[in-house]
């Protein structure tokens, strides 16, 4: 069956400019915030606040996905991209970037929810892992051009023009967005009161599980990888970021294949373990060479595990409950984010980076053990 339709291929386009928005701005984040007097505590809120504002948001846009339709969540969201990274410009000191970071997440809460709910809808079952594959591609292609090319403006040109780029391309987003086809509302949740079960799916509570052990060490890695690169020699640290994206890039699709044909588990266990070896790379090594190498082993492994771990919600619920079950996991996914660049900050306070990075290792581990019990619902079950 065809998986490149319309709907498919603008939702993969907008997603490109949505995170290619979002990766120009991140690497510098931290480094804008720590010239300007940030503590080590407000570098770690500035990917804290973030991510939180966006976990809180996830189940009630699962809820509105289910009972309004996607189209207005993918706009809302796109449309606080480009809102926020032009006020970024008019930020004079770091309450007002926190400030602000708190809004831009709520962008991030929206946005990804219905995109990927948008993907399995129009994905066919039997190329659903593929599908999310390249769903995750056109975010990793953001990646590999957005932190190099967002550290290089903001050296040569500064802070103000980089957060002007930022906005224009969410703009082209939006542009997207209007030649997306709109299908019609769901009808059968209309006009009922929301209660607590509407915004959680339990069926999607072991992938999200899983995926929280992933993100966990990832939040500690936007929080405090610009620093570390730069201090082991790399002169744009988005370069960390580059190489992490095109290793993600070489798995994503033949990962999902792969999770199709034989099972989600399959791909996800062993993106795990890879993973932690990513993590204790960073915290075994001092120099340069650790830095990209495991950008590239932990890019590897964030390419497998991801898509497969969203075809493997996606497969567990019923298609008028997949806003609520992708709400369920994109709240995972901020958790662990928040958490773990917050605990990162709190932890240096104590110790120093190298066990920062060895206790992020530990963190798939648990994921990992966890991906022992997705074995018995590891291929695809549930119809479109």
């Amino acid at each position: 069956m065809t998986l490149f339709t319309r709907p498919f291929v603008i939702t993969c386009l907008a997603t490109f400019f949505f995170y290619l928005s979002f990766y120009l701005i991140l690497p510098v984040m931290p480094l804008y915030v720590a010239d300007m007097g940030g503590t080590s505590t407000q570098l770690g809120l500035i990917i804290g606040l973030f991510a939180f504002m966006a976990m809180v948001l996830r189940p009630p846009a699962g809820w509105i996905i289910d009972t309004r339709g996607s189209f207005l969540v993918l706009v809302t969201g796109v449309a606080i991209f480009f809102l926020a990274s032009l006020g970024y410009v008019l930020a004079r000191s770091v309450e007002a970037v926190l400030a602000l970071r708190l809004f831009h997440g709520m962008g991030m809460g929206l946005f990804p929810t219905a995109a990927a709910v948008v993907v399995a809808e129009v994905a066919p079952l039997s190329r659903r892992g593929e599908a999310m594959g390249w769903f995750g591609i056109a975010n990793s292609a953001g990646m590999v051009i957005g932190p190099t090319t967002g550290t290089a403006v903001s050296i040569r040109m500064g802070f103000p023009v980089l957060f002007l780029l930022a906005g224009g391309v969410a703009f082209l987003g939006l542009a997207c967005l209007a030649m997306l086809p709109r299908p019609g509302k769901p009808s059968g949740r209309r006009g009922q009161p929301a209660s607590l079960g509407d915004f959680y799916s339990p069926a999607a509570l072991l992938p999200s599980l899983i995926l929280l052990f992933l993100y966990v060490p990832y939040g500690a890695m936007v929080a405090f990888i610009p620093i570390i690169a730069t201090q082991r020699g790399l002169a744009n640290a988005g370069i960390f970021y580059t190489v992490f994206a095109l290793a993600v890039l070489l798995v994503r699709a033949k990962a999902g294949q792969i999770s199709d044909r034989r099972g989600r588990a399959a791909v996800i266990l062993p993106g795990m373990l890879v993973a932690s070896v990513a993590f204790a790379t960073l915290g075994l090594t001092s120099g340069t060479v650790g830095v990209l190498a495991s950008a590239a082993i932990y890019g590897v492994a964030f390419g497998a595990v991801q898509p497969a771990l969203l075809a493997l919600t996606a497969d567990r619920v019923r298609p008028e409950e997949r806003g609520k079950a992708m709400g369920t996991f994109y709240t995972a996914w901020e958790l662990g984010i928040s958490s773990g660049a917050v605990a990162a900050g709190l932890l240096l306070k104590v110790a120093e980076f190298p066990v920062m990075w060895l206790w992020s290792a530990g963190m798939p581990v648990l994921g990992a053990l966890l991906s022992l019990k997705a074995r018995s619902s590891s291929l695809p079950r549930v119809s479109s």
